[in-house]
């Protein structure tokens, strides 16, 4: 496996689309960046970053088969992986927030942008973005944001945490192959709020229920006040914390 590594740049997501269209990449490469003028999260929200402070991290992920309808699994992987990176760190009250942010206690830790190339019912390959604040203290106007050394109190190299990230991420995407239903349990596992009242808005409408799991077309699962399991994907709820 490659692991790039630049001192500045606009986007790692940016990059690895650069080489793929000059076809110069490879599965499983990695690109890993100090610093990211441009770095974005879901919905196009900025994930703001110190010089040489935090991973910047982006995998290219080639596929044969990989079922459109099958999607999910991505985002499972990506927030497995950091989950399990997180932990060798010793990082504790860690958990997932659906779809794929990690959280430390109700503060976040680590965002991660999926791109897919499709074709046809197919995905062609996935860039996959990962951010994770490591050593940085400050979050001018961010209170729910956290790092590694604000949590543990130690500093971490990013560039050590890279070249592991990408090793957990390959045996995870070998997992894939042979017990997706694993990789499903463990995400609900460590799933933020599981089993807990959220107030969550839908229909432009705050409600209350208990969440119970996420399934593995990626919607959440939700009893409302009538006891009734309601399916949201992410484009119909927003979960308010």
């Amino acid at each position: 496996m490659k692991l790039i590594k630049l001192d500045a740049i606009d986007s790692t997501n940016i990059y690895v689309k650069e080489l793929i269209a000059k076809g110069d990449i490879k599965n499983y490469t990695a690109i890993i960046s100090k610093y990211q003028t441009s770095g974005r999260g879901r919905n196009n929200n900025i994930w703001l970053d110190e010089p040489s402070k935090n991973l910047n991290f982006t995998l290219y992920k080639e596929f044969n088969t990989f079922k459109i309808e099958n999607k999910f699994l991505l985002n499972i992987i990506s927030s497995i992986s950091v989950f399990n990176l997180l932990k060798k760190y010793n990082l504790k009250n860690h958990s997932i927030k659906w779809p794929n942010d990690i959280m430390s206690g109700n503060k976040k830790i680590s965002g991660i942008l999926i791109e897919n190339n499709i074709r046809g019912k197919l995905i062609n390959y996935s860039v996959m973005g990962i951010g994770i604040n490591v050593n940085q203290l400050n979050f001018k106007n961010l209170p729910k944001a956290t790092s590694l050394h604000i949590e543990t109190g130690v500093t971490n190299s990013p560039e050590l945490m890279a070249e592991e990230l990408q090793q957990i991420l390959k045996l995870n995407f070998e997992l894939m192959q042979e017990n997706p239903d694993k990789l499903l349990d463990d995400y609900n596992k460590f799933l933020f709020e599981k089993d807990k009242t959220v107030n969550y808005l839908t229909n432009n409408k705050i409600l209350l229920g208990r969440l119970i799991k996420v399934n593995k077309l990626g919607e959440i699962l939700i009893r409302n006040n009538d006891g009734v399991i309601e399916k949201f994907n992410v484009d119909e709820i927003k979960l308010i914390y």
